[in-house]
């Protein structure tokens, strides 16, 4: 969901203006209308429809991969769309009046009022948003009686469209032509909304006011129909795959019950266990819903191997912590030493903060005041080159994930995965852009788009506004690639079952194989110590051992011994055997 909201942001956002900017002004040029003219008419003609499907085509673009698809839930598409429209519109809200906390008139009752207009905007305080469903950023200011946060309008119709991908991708035959539907009520309602705004009819604010009082209801009814659907093919799901109930899930007829008893045996540990084991589940039983078994069969797999070791640590004898403490320290071992590489993009981001997080209230105003005045653009574009330095490593080394991540059986590491370089291409691309007129005529304190705005929120887009915006996308990039897929050096070394483990549950999986061993599973399941460096490597390929997981020995440098308990993984630059623990998801990454 985090990062659907920074893919939003440093994804749509950044295609829809670099798109939004083209066409009109290749339009104005070879129509010769004013510029502005060509920016009104297409607010509400082409912008609505075209904004739409740009910000559901992350949703589109993953669901070209079949196990992306297949292992999502329509729930999922519902969420990740509401996720993506926020991001949108909160970028919206920041371009439009990030820099206006000076003029900002605090309301009776909580919020703050930018006079610029008979109908001021309105930006709510947290007692408006805490009260409120899905409050959007920004508002018109009422007339008479208190004021409250409006209906997150991008939020309302991303989720919409969310579910018309959903239905795309999860629905077969004439089903698939309803997937239209959502996306064109989104796109309408969109179009109303614009048309509104530039035309300021009263027939277009009869229609808009109407479609805005029923706003707040259509992610209910999108939520409503998705998890309909999800919970049938949940329950069908749990009655034809073998082997995905535990034993105290057939004996007590009730999953939610012993996945609850399981979770508090060792809190700090079996919670999360039991809870990536569900969604690692969860993916199985969706994707049993459209393919064929053959095609399922390795998740399934993997999935029967996790709930036997669950079964085998259902007590709270099995959960030793002096014992899972010594075997995850060995398995931590190796990234230890460069961890101080989180502290980078912590320290980037400061700027920002304190521009746009601690200097957007009206109290602290002259912190906002200070980076934009005097030394304060250069200092934000000084820190903006540092990060887009950072944001460039960052994508290389996704880059060199891209296969590791695309052999997994569990497609939502790969979904995440393509979310971070979304993120990090959209935030790339934007500090290129903005070095390019910092550097150039308009100075860090310049117009970043140059002669006439294309949206109203791009008048008052400034380069170190841009900057700011910028450190923010490290966010999405946290923790560095470098630790989470495996850039910076390998974990001690672990068996091959630990590594694929760690691949599907992240850390907890080895947790869940250190807690089984210790009570009495095979040996084979045991982190092992690290052993000195050999020369053997393991042949390309699957892995022998472990055939159903599609994790090649490349990606593991595993290295079989005559005996099955001491198959080993040796240490290697620029591999991460077990996804370390700063990202879960992680997955093991080729060799420099």
């Amino acid at each position: 969901m985090l990062l659907a909201f920074a893919v939003g942001v440093y994804g749509c956002g950044v295609a829809t203006a670099l798109l939004q900017l083209t066409y009109t002004r290749l339009y104005a040029d070879q129509s010769g209308q004013p510029l502005t003219e060509v920016v009104g008419s297409s607010s509400y003609t082409v912008a609505p429809w075209l904004e739409e499907l740009i910000k559901v085509s992350p949703l589109l673009l993953a669901g070209l991969y079949a196990k992306v698809r297949r292992q999502w839930g329509l729930t999922d598409f519902v969420v990740l769309g509401a996720g993506l429209g926020a991001g949108f519109g909160l970028l919206e809200a920041v371009l439009r009046y990030g820099l206006e906390p000076d003029r900002a008139i605090p309301r009776e009752g909580g919020g703050w009022m930018i006079p610029d207009s008979l109908f001021p905007p309105y930006i709510p305080g947290p007692a408006q948003v805490f009260t409120a469903w899905l409050p959007g950023p920004t508002g018109q200011s009422a007339i008479v009686g208190p004021q409250v946060a409006e209906t997150f309008s991008h939020l309302v119709w991303t989720a919409l469209a969310g579910l018309g991908v959903g239905l795309l991708w999860r629905t077969r035959g004439w089903a698939r032509v309803l997937a239209a539907l959502p996306v064109a009520a989104a796109s309408a309602h969109h179009a109303v909304n614009n048309y509104a705004a530039e035309k300021s009819t009263e027939q277009a604010e009869q229609w808009l006011e109407t479609l805005n009082e029923l706003a707040w209801a259509a992610p209910l009814l999108c939520l409503a129909i998705a998890m309909t659907i999800d919970v049938y093919q949940l329950h069908s799901g749990k009655r034809t795959v073998p082997g995905v109930l535990t034993t105290a899930e057939r004996a007590d007829g009730d999953s939610a019950a012993a996945m609850l008893r399981y979770a508090s045996w060792r809190p700090r540990w079996t919670l999360l266990v039991a809870l990536r084991y569900i969604r690692l589940r969860r993916s199985l039983l969706y994707a049993a819903a459209l393919s064929p078994p053959h095609e399922t069969e390795p998740l399934r797999e993997a999935v029967a191997r996790i709930t036997e070791q669950m079964d085998a640590t259902d007590r709270q004898s099995a959960w030793r912590p002096e014992e899972i403490r010594k075997h995850l320290k060995v398995a931590r071992a190796g990234t230890s030493e460069r961890r101080w590489l989180l502290l980078i993009p912590c320290m980037l981001i400061l700027p920002g903060l304190l521009f746009l997080g601690v200097g957007s209230f009206k109290s602290t105003a002259q912190l906002q005041d200070y980076f934009t005045t005097g030394n304060g653009p250069k200092i934000l574009m000084g820190f903006g080159i540092a990060a887009l330095a950072w944001i460039t490593w960052q994508l290389i080394t996704l880059l060199r994930a891209w296969q590791p991540t695309s052999i997994q059986p569990h497609g939502e590491p790969l979904a995440a995965h393509r979310f971070r370089i979304a993120t990090a291409l959209g935030g790339a691309t934007t500090g290129l852009l903005l070095l390019y007129r910092g550097l150039g005529d308009a100075g860090p304190a310049g117009k970043a788009i140059p002669t006439l705005h294309l949206l109203e929120a791009l008048d008052n887009f400034l380069v170190y506004l841009g900057f700011a915006l910028l450190l923010f996308s490290l966010l999405a990039l946290f923790p560095p690639g470098g630790l989470a897929l495996a850039g910076v050096g390998a974990v001690g070394a672990v068996t091959a079952e630990a590594a694929i483990n760690a691949a599907l549950l992240g850390t907890s999986g080895i947790v869940l194989m250190t807690a089984g061993a210790s009570d009495g599973l095979p040996t084979s399941s045991v982190l092992q110590r690290r052993r000195p460096r050999t020369r053997g490597r393991a042949a390309s390929g699957r892995d022998r051992s472990n055939p159903s997981t599609g994790l090649t020995s490349r990606g593991m440098r595993a290295r079989t011994d005559p005996t099955p308990s001491s198959v080993t993984s040796r240490r290697q630059p620029g591999t991460c055997a077990t996804a370390c623990e700063t990202n879960p998801d992680s997955t093991p990454t080729p060799d420099s």
